[in-house]
């Protein structure tokens, strides 16, 4: 198990990325001892700097431990790391684990759902604007891409609706998972969107039924989940990169 030489011209950036590739995909697992800095400056061609350098910002996302004498020990990505990783688990290799994107869109019923009640709860006027524009602009969207976007884009006006400061950041933390892999989340959409339960959750959120606006976001989000499930009925779950077997 080595690794190619890099490109002089972002050293530090790609020895980082190649190494966490390599643990996020399951290369090396909970517990085992990356090689050697001089290991591995020979494998990637560069001075052992470099490898340090790349080594440290590994250790500041939680990835490996290092311990002096011992050198860099792979960590449980799950238990010392953070939503920041999610992006990786999520495509690691660039190929989508099927598993953690079910994880992702269960997530998504969740947030919606409690986005929808708490907008209803704390949304002002304006926020019922925006929601209504958002609604607007997905139904005016030609391509899948577009509706993706769009839809998005509903989604972060209703979270800014619930004016709750804690989901904002929750909300910040995975938007890069979208980002990333939007042609996973592009995949899920119709060429043509029914925005009845948007609708429905915008009208819920003026009559501040937070009930209603909950059901709705919810029923919504199911819907990528079940769609994603037919789409791979019958894919494996794949194991968690990074985390013991349980």
């Amino acid at each position: 198990m080595g690794f190619e030489p890099v490109n002089r011209s972002r050293v530090g950036d790609q020895v980082c990325d190649a190494v966490r590739s390599a643990i996020v995909a399951g290369r090396y697992r909970p517990g085992d001892r990356l090689p050697s800095e001089r290991e591995l400056a020979e494998q990637f061609g560069v001075n052992r700097s470099s490898i340090r350098e790349a080594l440290h910002r590994l250790e500041a996302w939680g990835l490996v431990e290092i311990r002096h004498g011992g050198g860099a020990i792979v960590q449980d990505l799950l238990a010392g790391t953070g939503l920041h990783v999610l992006p990786w688990l999520l495509a690691p290799d660039g190929e989508i684990d099927s598993a953690m994107l079910a994880d992702v869109l269960s997530l998504r019923v969740g947030l919606l759902g409690f986005a929808g009640e708490q907008a209803a709860l704390r949304g002002e006027e304006n926020d019922l604007a925006q929601l209504a524009g958002a609604v607007e602009r997905i139904e005016a969207s030609g391509t899948r891409e577009d509706i993706q976007r769009a839809d998005y884009a509903f989604f972060e006006a209703l979270v800014a609706a619930t004016h709750n400061r804690a989901l904002m950041l929750v909300v910040a933390a995975i938007t890069p998972v979208y980002e990333q892999n939007r042609e996973a989340f592009v995949a899920l959409y119709p060429d043509q969107m029914d925005t009845m339960l948007h609708r429905a959750c915008v009208a819920a959120i003026e009559r501040r039924d937070a009930d209603g606006a909950s059901e709705a976001m919810r029923a919504y989000a199911l819907t990528g989940l079940w769609v994603m499930q037919e789409q791979q009925p019958h894919s494996q779950p794949q194991s968690s990169a990074g985390t013991e077997a349980s």
